[in-house]
């Protein structure tokens, strides 16, 4: 199926280079790639109107301290 997609500038670098090193087409990786996320076994669900990223109860605690700490560190 052909198709035209209007892609980042970044968007398309990424693929390109995915594409490029394993010797495939860009419909071939776009179509790996969208397969993968779909396949991906992240659960998500919507808490208070927002889409939420349900993480195991492993996970560690993502405090105000922590975010504070992480915005410092990038700029």
């Amino acid at each position: 199926m052909r198709i035209t997609l209007n892609l980042d500038d970044d968007a398309h670098k990424l693929l390109k280079e995915y594409a490029e090193t394993r010797s495939i087409s860009l419909g071939k990786a776009a179509s790996k790639l969208i397969g993968r996320g779909f396949e991906s076994s992240g659960q998500t669900a919507i808490v208070n109107g927002f889409h939420a990223v349900l993480l195991p109860s492993s996970s560690p605690k993502i405090t105000s301290e922590r975010v504070k700490q992480l915005l410092e560190e990038e700029i």
